[in-house]
């Protein structure tokens, strides 16, 4: 199953094929595990103080 990880604080994604090969990416590469949100593709990533709105 595809993994994404999204960054907490800017508007930045980046997909890869398994959760660890994202987990580590962003541990060694991208600043660090606790810079970004790793969820399954498809899903909704809510960062924390966000509230969905009922439109």
């Amino acid at each position: 199953m595809p993994y994404k990880i999204t960054h907490r604080s800017r508007a930045q994604e980046i997909r890869f094929p398994t959760q660890a090969a994202a987990e580590r990416y962003a541990d060694q590469v991208a600043g660090g595990l606790s810079q970004w949100t790793v969820s399954e593709t498809g899903q909704t990533v809510q960062q924390p103080g966000e509230e969905q709105q009922a439109g």
